[in-house]
């Protein structure tokens, strides 16, 4: 670095904006500050704002092995000058005098309207990534333009999903599905399953009601049923395409015996997460869904799968008829860790002392009298700084978690132990079904599993 450099005590960047929270179209203000010891000739000062995609996976192929696949998306990357010469000046001109002491100049950038939210997905393996950032650098050259001194930090975009666009949300769903059990063209009888939802729209904050029932009118047993709410995330890069999810939530049932039922209910917490879709972002796209699977004993010792699925939408405006008319609810940002369960809230000056890469936050609604600190399965009180995980998400904790892989649902072993018992169960439920009230607007397409599904 030139001696000129070496004159330079302090650069940083104020945001006006001290959470470093916007929406697509906001206006970004602030501040460059400048600290020289002496005065210092310099070429220009200017600052640049960054937003991007990428994405990147490794696929492994018989002709050339393994290959690292990547995608690149460019949202804007534009430059202001603040002092001195043009960025393309290479002129012999005298270049920009600062004079000694601490300076602030003052910056201003018009976000694009068209932006997806800030977003990040990393596998376990390391191997799958996804992120969408945005950034603010600044920049001050010396006068030879041999050396430069960069200070870098992140903004976070979160665009606004409103629930009340799509007011089917709010409905009650159930879907139906069944399989039928055959050994050598021997019918062993049928397995039917109905998954409910309390309602298929959702803010971070509120709560899912979630409920199975299993009737196996079947001679064999179901061996296990798993119940899972992931967030999917699709990938692209040039030609290449993957899928990848990351695990939200997960229990498992235990076995139900022939010419048995089982029935499966809980509540549980959404975390903070990012909207449903990645609008006005060409490589990566996301959703969520509940899903069940169901594993069966087939003929030969081998297994049949039944599985089911509802698309679950994520916004950030919450429907009117929602819990949001409580007063005692307000919205706040915070960052869900996927691996840990924890659920830290954002402050403002968070985003001061990050140079690199930052987690996304999100809009996420708590009640008034929680604080999102210490541990949520226990509600007891964690250290300073407003993070830590929200005690009203106990289904997160990392302890709660490992309870619910272990644990088995509740399943009540029917008293009638008949085939023709059961499958009368089950035809009265499917009757009771078919007897609510209108259909849900979701095509099989979007289910992605042929199956009945109506409004309640």
């Amino acid at each position: 670095m030139g001696c000129e450099m070496a004159k330079l005590r302090r650069l940083d960047i104020s945001l006006d904006n001290s959470l470093g929270i916007y929406s697509p179209g906001d206006r970004v203000t602030g501040f460059v500050c400048v600290d020289v010891t002496e005065p210092t000739e310099v070429h220009g000062g200017r600052m640049w704002f960054y937003g991007n995609a990428e994405t990147s996976w490794v696929e492994i192929t018989k002709s050339e092995g393994a290959e690292t696949v990547t995608g690149h998306q460019v949202f804007f990357q534009t430059c202001c000058q603040l002092f001195g010469k043009e960025l393309d000046d290479n002129s012999e001109s005298p270049g920009f005098v600062i004079g000694p002491g601490f300076h602030q100049f003052p910056f201003q950038f018009q976000l694009p309207e068209q932006l997806p939210s800030s977003f990040e997905y990393y596998s376990e393996t390391g191997r799958i990534k996804a992120r969408v950032s945005f950034s603010v650098k600044a920049e001050v050259e010396n006068s030879r333009r041999t050396a430069s001194h960069s200070r870098e930090r992140p903004i976070l975009i979160i665009n606004f999903y409103d629930l009340n666009v799509h007011r089917h949300l709010i409905d009650r769903v159930c879907l139906k599905k069944e399989i039928a059990l055959a050994c050598l063209c021997i019918s062993k009888g049928r397995i039917v399953c109905e998954l409910s939802l309390s309602k298929t729209g959702y803010v971070p904050g509120e709560t899912m009601d979630i409920s199975v029932h299993l009737f196996n009118s079947s001679t064999s047993c179901v061996k296990s049923t798993h119940i899972t709410f992931q967030q999917r995330v699709f990938l692209s890069a040039g030609l290449h395409r993957k899928v990848a999810s990351a695990l939200i939530f997960s229990i498992s049932g235990q076995r139900v015996k022939p010419g048995a039922s089982g029935y499966y209910h809980d509540v549980i917490h959404i975390p903070p997460l990012p909207p449903s879709g990645m609008p006005h972002c060409e490589i990566i796209d996301i959703e969520y869904l509940v899903q069940v699977q169901i594993e069966a004993a087939g003929a030969f010792r081998q297994t049949q799968m039944l599985e089911l699925s509802l698309p679950v939408i994520i916004g950030n405006v919450p429907l009117r008829d929602s819990f949001i008319d409580n007063k005692q609810v307000v919205p706040c940002y915070a960052h869900f860790d996927f691996n840990t369960g924890d659920i830290v809230e954002h402050n403002a000056g968070d985003l001061e002392s990050a140079s690199g890469p930052v987690r996304p936050v999100y809009t996420y609604y708590k009640t008034e009298r929680k604080a999102l600190l210490g541990s949520a399965h226990d509600g007891s009180g964690g250290g300073g700084g407003g993070g830590g995980r929200a005690d009203c998400l106990a289904d997160m904790s990392p302890e709660r978690r490992r309870l619910l892989k272990q644990r088995s649902c509740d399943v009540p072993q029917s008293a009638h132990s008949t085939t023709a018992s059961t499958a009368a169960a089950a035809a009265a439920a499917a009757a009771a079904a078919a007897a609510a009230i209108g259909r849900f607007a979701v095509s099989h397409n979007d289910l992605g599993r042929n199956g009945t599904i109506t409004a309640i």
